[in-house]
């Protein structure tokens, strides 16, 4: 289905929320009637967290994870209550000061975390932790960190890979001497994985690899402990848009294996639109056969593209809320 927003986007001024004019206050009808989870954002403070809340409220979202800073985690319970559950991060604020300190840290949030309720714990392990500080999982400093996390009972989150575009001619990661390839990231996912078995890890943005869908199809029939969430709204909107046969294919196969995910950040500055407008578009990615424009601004994507890939209501229930709820379980 072809929507009219493409053009009224020539008329208009507009916000990198809301390239097309849309009114996200008249959410669309939900193809299915699920209370939805969103296992991936960053609700960092209070303020934001209440116009983020607005928004989710507005498109059915109930339950939130959130990668918050533990000094913000009792502020932000006693305003939002059960409503988030956190995922266990370090004070990737310190880390420029020095890794090794962090590293010292983690084992004690680890345990911080767990007592505010946290069953989760992330490893970021996107290529500049290689190439700055020289960690990947496998690193000898990053093991003690992992059994704490184990002891403690944790499942996992991983993020490893970023865009395929960024490895390209002129992008960030250009110069593979210093970053290494796309593939170079995953030697480290797969010693983790077989490393922290049966515990399940969730794989951060499509495993960082939505643009072949293929290679993420062996990952999750090699692994039965791999899963993956479909957060970072930008480029999965702009590589779905590009592939939505192949994602389609992916997810119905694997719907078991797949939670939804959005990876918002709050910000003090932020208005409603910016938070529904990431809501609007995972909406119509994943539930209608929309073609056309995304309506958020993209810097690898001139212009940005939609495509919605019209999921069937069981998938949508799985991706939704019933696989989000397996993990809450344990």
């Amino acid at each position: 289905m072809i929507r009219p927003y493409d053009r009224a986007r020539s008329t208009m001024a507009h916000e990198p929320h809301n390239r097309l004019g849309i009114d996200y206050r008249t959410a669309p009808t939900r193809k299915v009637a699920v209370g939805i989870t969103d296992i991936h954002s960053h609700v960092r403070d209070v303020a934001g967290g209440r116009r983020f809340f607005e928004a989710a409220d507005l498109y059915g979202v109930q339950r939130v994870y959130t990668m918050s800073p533990l000094d913000a985690v009792d502020d932000l319970s006693a305003a939002f209550g059960d409503r988030l559950r956190f995922i266990a991060v370090p004070r990737w604020d310190r880390m420029r000061d020095s890794a090794d300190d962090v590293l010292a840290q983690w084992p004690h949030d680890l345990a911080a975390f767990r007592e505010r309720g946290a069953t989760i714990c992330k490893f970021w392990m996107a290529p500049p932790m290689r190439a700055r500080f020289d960690l990947t999982l496998e690193h000898p400093s990053v093991r003690p960190v992992i059994d704490a996390a184990l002891d403690l009972g944790y499942e996992f989150m991983t993020h490893i890979a970023d865009p395929t575009i960024w490895w390209k001619p002129g992008g960030r990661y250009a110069d593979e001497a210093t970053w290494g390839s796309k593939r170079d990231q995953y030697d480290q996912l797969a010693w983790f994985l077989e490393y922290v078995q049966p515990r399940r890890v969730i794989g951060a943005h499509f495993g960082g690899n939505v643009e072949d869908p293929g290679f993420l199809a062996d990952w999750l029939e090699r692994y039965p402990n791999y899963y993956l969430d479909t957060s970072a709204t930008k480029w999965i909107v702009r590589e779905v848009a590009a592939r939505t046969t192949a994602v389609r294919d992916l997810v119905v196969a694997h719907a078991d294996r797949i939670l939804f995910g959005s990876d918002l950040v709050t910000a003090p500055h932020h208005p409603f639109e910016h938070y529904a407008s990431r809501y609007w578009a995972h909406q119509q990615m994943w539930e209608t056969d929309y073609v056309g424009e995304s309506p958020i601004e993209d810097p690898d994507a001139d212009p940005p593209r939609l495509g919605g890939i019209d999921l069937p209501a069981d998938v949508l229930r799985k991706i939704y809320r019933e696989n989000a709820d397996r993990f809450a379980s344990t």
